[in-house]
């Protein structure tokens, strides 16, 4: 699972929710924006946390859905029926329910 995710999250609370998301292990940094925080259209802050990998992404959903403060964030569970993979070793297509393939081994 991707290690790096961003939240959003209110202004006025976003030490605290720093903190939380690093007792979750996560490294995090205030996004910028020149000399002073990133803003979305909604006058919110985003905190990009890197967790390195992430065994159970649906329980880190939870823990940050039912954290006051936190809006929103980068996991987006359940909405692909199926991904493409592309890297190095080639094009791979994993779909919802088949067995994750084998990773392939580079060309030479």
């Amino acid at each position: 699972m991707a290690n790096h995710l961003n939240e959003r999250y209110w202004a006025f609370g976003w030490r605290s929710q720093a903190r939380f998301l690093e007792g979750l292990g996560a490294v995090v940094t205030p996004r910028k924006q020149g000399d002073g925080p990133y803003l979305t259209d909604g006058g919110n802050m985003i905190l990009d946390s890197r967790f390195g990998a992430i065994a159970d992404a649906s329980a880190l959903a939870s823990k940050l859905e039912a954290r006051a403060g936190i809006i929103e964030h980068g996991l987006f569970l359940g909405l692909a029926q199926e991904v493409i993979v592309a890297g190095a070793a080639g094009v791979r297509h994993v779909r919802r329910g088949e067995p994750m393939p084998v990773p392939m081994e580079p060309s030479r």
